[in-house]
């Protein structure tokens, strides 16, 4: 038979169960007052992706229909949500994030308190919550991760308390959720082959075959149903062709990985980062690491899923080795824990009559920690404005541009234009509220060396030429663009005598350096030196007549 889970005690019943709430609950506000004065900064660009995706869903499109990605919808669906609730703006994003990364922590103790105890579930959802908040792994902005994060969390629990009551509904309730979490971003996926190997392991090392393969199955069944139900929708859209397109056939060409010698050197740069902000707890992380290893009293199935989920977050941040700061996100309920193991680790060496104050000691430890992290960064948190966060944090790309930019369209244009931007910044689309001309809103992929690209190319020409959108935005910034000495540049000559051909200038944002931006329109743009590196040229299609400025 396989070894039963373990209930947990608090040591000597401290803190009990209001206390142990009241400290999440502290953690989940103190955090949460730090991402609400950064909600208005302004969103950068895989947010304006999902933004922009939802906006389309809420106006009734099904996915991939006017707009195409690599990522499967589930953070698209997320922002619909979010912001049929809070409202279209950076604001009410950020106000559904604050409330998702919440409802992570409380899960995530809600876990750790049933492997690793009470105190052990509060030193991992502490951990949690502010590591999450980090600047350095882009905490504060609604990437895809925090979203794979929260059903992934839920799934894991749920699957604890199917193995402990060997349901089989509780597997399937888990791969539904495990299910979700892929459909945020395909990364999530690493949670459900965790699920899938932590069942094997408790299984057979109880001589249960029978029992691997019925929750096995049940378990990939219920993960099934998310990605059944996307491909239903796009198939009743008529989207399911470039579904396909993007998701599989192009999706098997991205996945290239760069050389060993730069993945490291990804690695270490954005590892160093994000260690530097928040070292007592990774130190901590790093202990109970150590612990779960090392521990002999503990029991197997616990050690199996600390270890086995380090693990697999591990490969969830490395898929593709170009380690960008945000997957790191996948790796903190792991982190979590495993500060909460040292914790447990701690308390259980220490001699019976000192248990309750090296639980304290410990405590005050995560404690520190959680400060330690929040004074690194307290400039970005407590005294930079929304645009000087957003030049920290992203350094010269167009963010703080883009609200502007999206006001001069808006203002002229109808609610049925269509309008184009020639680069990566779908966060344009997004602020104006008007549809794209092409459903290519990376220039990424045009850049790269893959069979698709002239295709793709060609593909957005044709769509723009037939949608004769009334403005166009170039976005003239090599950040937007990533060309590379082997990029097709097919699409620069086209777009060079198409503009030239039926647009003309009213608009040049140039970005001088992190404090200065130059606005020139209209009559003005005659004056704009058109000599800065970083720049964006706004054209007005010529047989169009502009709405009054409102």
């Amino acid at each position: 038979m396989e070894e039963p889970i373990p209930k947990k005690e608090a040591v000597d019943e401290w803190p009990g169960r209001k206390l142990a709430w009241a400290l999440v609950a502290l953690a989940c506000v103190a955090v949460a007052w730090a991402r609400w004065r950064l909600r208005g900064v302004p969103l950068e660009r895989d947010e304006g992706e999902y933004a922009y995706f939802g906006q389309l869903i809420l106006r009734g499109l099904p996915p991939f229909r006017l707009a195409y990605s690599l990522k499967l919808p589930g953070t698209q669906l997320a922002y619909a949500a979010i912001m049929a609730v809070f409202g279209q703006s950076a604001a009410g994003i950020r106000s559904g994030l604050i409330l998702a990364n919440a409802a992570t922590t409380a899960l995530l103790f809600i876990l750790g308190r049933r492997i690793l105890a009470t105190l052990g579930g509060i030193a991992a959802a502490l951990a949690f919550a502010f590591l999450s908040l980090e600047g350095a792994i882009l905490g504060p902005f609604a990437h895809a991760t925090h979203f794979v994060l929260l059903p992934a969390v839920a799934g894991l629990l749920v699957l604890l308390r199917g193995a402990e009551r060997r349901s089989l509904g509780s597997f399937f309730a888990s791969g539904l959720l495990l299910g979700l979490a892929f459909l945020m971003k395909q990364q999530g996926g690493v949670y459900l082959l965790f699920a899938l190997a932590w069942i094997a392991f408790r299984r057979i090392r109880g001589n249960e075959g029978g029992r691997l393969v019925a929750e096995g199955i049940t378990l990939l069944a219920g993960a099934a149903v998310p990605l059944a139900l996307v491909i239903g929708w796009t198939l009743a859209g008529g989207s399911f062709d470039e579904f396909w397109f993007w998701i599989v056939r192009y999706g098997r060409e991205y996945t290239t990985s760069p050389s060993i010698h730069y993945a490291t050197d990804l690695f270490v740069q954005a590892a160093s980062g994000i260690f530097e902000e928040g070292w007592f707890l990774w130190v901590l992380a790093g202990a109970g690491l150590l612990a779960a290893a090392t521990s002999s009293g503990w029991a197997a199935g616990d050690r199996a899923f600390l270890l086995g989920l380090s693990a697999f977050s591990f490969l969830g941040v490395s898929i593709g080795f170009y380690y960008r700061p945000h997957y790191f996100l996948l790796a903190l309920p792991a982190a979590g824990l495993l500060v909460g193991a040292f914790v447990r680790f701690s308390v259980e060496r220490a001699g019976e009559n000192r248990k309750r104050l090296v639980a304290r000691l410990t405590l005050a430890a995560v404690a520190f920690g959680c400060v330690q992290t929040g004074l690194a960064q307290r400039r970005t948190l407590f005294e930079l404005s929304p645009t000087q966060a957003s030049r920290t944090l992203c350094g010269l790309n167009p963010f703080p541009e883009a609200p502007e930019i999206a006001r001069y369209i808006a203002s002229r244009t109808r609610p049925e234009d269509w309008i184009a931007v020639i680069g990566s910044e779908p966060e344009i689309l997004f602020y104006a509220k008007r549809r794209s001309a092409t459903g290519h809103v990376y220039a990424y992929g045009l850049m790269e060396p893959q069979p698709f690209a002239r295709a793709m190319q060609e593909q957005m020409a044709s769509e723009i030429e037939s949608a004769r959108p009334a403005y166009l935005v170039w976005v003239l910034m090599p950040v937007s663009w990533l060309m590379k000495a082997t990029s097709d540049p097919w699409i620069l000559g086209w777009a060079q005598a198409y503009v030239s051909r039926h647009y003309e200038l009213v608009g040049e944002v140039e970005i001088l350096d992190v404090e200065r931006t130059a606005y020139y329109w209209d009559d003005s743009v005659a004056q704009a030196p058109g000599l800065a590196p970083n720049r964006l040229a706004v054209f007005r299609r010529r047989d169009f007549t502009p709405s009054p400025s409102r």
